[in-house]
């Protein structure tokens, strides 16, 4: 018998195998197989099974393959059909796309720590009108249209949660199972608790970061129905349900649901493609839907709900703008600090009563950059065009990009001069400031330097969830969805850093994550109050949040724009980033190839062809990067100008990263 498989490695094509089947059994499609691959040996997944000897010239040898891996850990068909779409829609090579889908060593049994059993407190929440009412219109849509998407649009607060639980109660009742998608893995153990609390199941958390054996034991109980509901992150979509009745992703506006290395593909939008195939329900919730979710209801795609007021029927927190140009900064002999007076005296106030303060700044470390006073000198890192992040604690420098260290030098490496200072505030700095600043401050950090392990992360956000510290500082991780009730005050240090970014979904987002941010005050009883802190206080997103300008007039605006620029939601967007260690090469090469995709595509480049450019990171790891876009009419254009581009890549030698929907610049 003759095998097709896919390997996981950079390479798109498949490779031919035969087996014995009186030695390996039946083998079908989907099932993982161990075959022999250059010198070593790898656990490859079955693509095609036949009889018919493939058409090879004579010298080829076709080799064994050498085992069948237990059919525990075969991919079902749904899964399948997902992999193999991604891998075509992503422009990614099937091999690695199919192995995000496999358990850890699958070839394997791993042995796993027993979890320790607690006894989740009673969920006992009745939903409000408003809640009910768009409960009641899901299942009447259903009974519709079993395949509808919905999206679930309700204000922090509101209880788009209990919504969640309650239909998948009625999911789990018809005995199928349920997955729920959250954008950050800090959130999953929260929401496991209330889920298990609420529908009486034992819930799998499914995120990357859990040990080897657990997933592999949570990926084979799953597969056999034992576990009916998965709280997980963006590979979660692949959790193998043999059953699977409803889909939930919860803030499907978030960035991190797309996946930025390797196999680069959009949890939210597979998970869409997933339930279609599978004719089951899919609820996207949001504070702040994506245009590219506002555009599909428009559409008629997918059903809108609202849930328009808050749970707590608290109102809103009140959010002040303070401007950094007019307002006085507290300087004194001890320190000196990114903060407004009137952002200290509100953060004084919730602390003197009782009360917690949430700090966001986007930016970790002490100082953005070291800077020589007399000439101008910054230090920057040697592999990329960045500079280095100054951590004063350690006394050291340190590059985002490729993590090189190295120690806070002495003097200028150009003048020789020792009149260095940092510039630039992070939250490292933030915390030793606002210890000197505020009486009685307990402050906790949650940003990736603190935040080493989900271990680390649980224990952070519960100390400040059981009131043992009253500030708590941070960067993104900050703003996804947590509920504290004690939390009445929140302090944005600098908007101007959202609201500037060089992107054409900037203003997007920056409204997306300072509603998310002002969406932590006042969730309970106590009122909430946001103090923006920025310098450019006229900006479109921040008269939103001000009620001085119409959120729907906003939307409508940017749609506008992105439609006659040809940007997404109304084209197929693609980025092909061109990398090479000779920058002159690299440039020459780079516009021989758009000069002769220019020509083969004709009057369509002007308008849908952007670049070549340097890429905002130009030198990552001594590497240097240029881009190019495209903005694709159709899939079936998208995929044709991809495929030209990559022969010209293989042609011209040269590493190309195809990256469809690029959520980074």
């Amino acid at each position: 018998m003759y095998i097709k498989v896919a390997i996981p490695r950079p390479i798109d094509s498949l490779f031919d195998y035969e087996y014995d089947e009186t030695e390996l059994g039946t083998i079908q499609r989907g099932d993982l197989v161990q075959v022999p691959f250059g010198r070593s040996r790898v656990v490859a997944c079955v693509m095609e099974v036949s009889e018919q000897k493939p058409n090879l010239p004579e010298k080829i040898t076709l080799k064994k393959a050498t085992s069948k891996i237990d059919s525990e850990f075969s991919i079902t068909e749904d899964i399948f059909k997902l992999c193999k779409f991604g891998s075509e829609y992503y422009q990614y090579p099937i091999g690695e796309a199919f192995f995000v889908a496999v358990p850890p060593k699958p070839e394997t049994f791993l042995k796993t720590r027993a979890e320790k059993k607690h006894e989740a407190p009673p969920f006992v929440k009745k939903l409000n009108e408003e809640q009910q009412a768009a409960l009641d219109t899901i299942e009447a849509e259903v009974g519709k249209r079993s395949n509808t998407v919905f999206l679930l649009e309700g204000i922090t607060g509101s209880g788009k949660t209990e919504v969640y639980i309650e239909y998948a109660k009625k999911i789990l009742e018809q005995n199928k199972s349920v997955l729920i998608l959250v954008p950050e893995i800090a959130l999953t153990a929260q929401l496991k608790d209330r889920f298990e609390a609420a529908l009486g199941h034992k819930i799998a958390l499914w995120h990357s970061a859990l040990a080897d054996g657990l997933r592999q034991t949570q990926w084979r109980r799953v597969k056999k129905g034992e576990i009916k509901v998965v709280v997980g992150a963006r590979s979660a979509v692949f959790a193998p349900f043999q059953n699977l009745g409803l889909m939930v992703v919860d803030e499907e506006h978030d960035q991190t649901y797309k996946q930025e290395e390797r196999f680069r593909y959009q949890a939210r939008d597979l998970a869409i493609y997933r339930a279609r195939q599978l004719n089951i329900p899919i609820i996207l919730g949001s504070a702040t839907p994506s245009l590219e979710t506002i555009q599909r209801v428009r559409e008629g795609k997918y059903f809108q709900l609202h849930l328009k007021n808050r749970f707590s029927t608290r109102p809103l927190p009140e959010i002040k703008l303070v401007s950094l140009s007019d307002e006085a900064l507290v300087f004194n002999e001890k320190v000196k600090t990114p903060f407004a007076v009137k952002a200290i005296e509100a953060m004084q106030g919730a602390i003197d009563r009782g009360e917690q303060v949430m700090v966001f700044l986007n930016r970790r470390g002490f100082s953005q950059f070291i800077l020589c006073k007399d000439c101008g000198w910054i230090k920057k890192c040697e592999n990329c065009s960045i500079s280095m992040t100054h951590y004063q604690r350690k006394n050291e420098l340190r590059c985002h990009v490729c993590g090189t260290k190295c120690p806070v030098p002495d003097n200028c490496e150009t003048c020789h001069s020792h009149e260095l200072t940092g510039m630039g505030s992070g939250t490292e700095s933030l915390e030793d400031e606002l210890r000197l600043l505020l009486r009685d401050a307990k402050i906790l950090r949650l940003d990736r330097d603190q935040v080493t392990s989900q271990k680390r992360l649980e224990e952070v956000l519960n100390q400040f969830k059981n009131l043992e510290a009253n500030v708590l500082i941070g960067t993104q991780m900050l703003v996804k969805g947590h509920d504290f009730p004690k939390v009445t005050c929140v302090v944005v240090v600098l908007a101007d850093m959202l609201l500037k970014w060089p992107d054409f979904r900037a203003s997007e987002r920056a409204l997306q994550t300072l509603v998310q941010v002002a969406g932590r005050a006042g969730r309970a009883e106590l009122p909430g109050e946001v103090i923006i802190q920025g310098y450019d206080l006229e900006h479109p997103v921040l008269k939103i949040l001000m009620g001085e300008e119409s959120k729907e007039d906003f939307i409508n605006n940017e749609l506008e724009l992105r439609q006659a620029l040809h940007y997404p939601p109304f084209s197929r967007f693609v980025r092909y980033r061109f990398e090479a260690n000779d920058v002159d090469l690299l440039k020459i090469k780079v516009n021989r190839m758009m000069d002769a995709l220019r020509l083969e595509l004709g009057k369509v480049a002007e308008e849908r062809l952007m670049g070549p450019s340097e890429a905002l990171l130009f030198r990552a790891n001594q590497f240097y990067r240029f881009d190019v876009y495209y903005k694709a009419a159709t899939l079936d254009e998208l995929f044709s100008v991809s495929r030209r581009v990559k022969k010209m890549a293989l042609i011209e030698e040269i590493d190309l990263t195809v990256d469809v929907d690029p959520y980074s610049s």
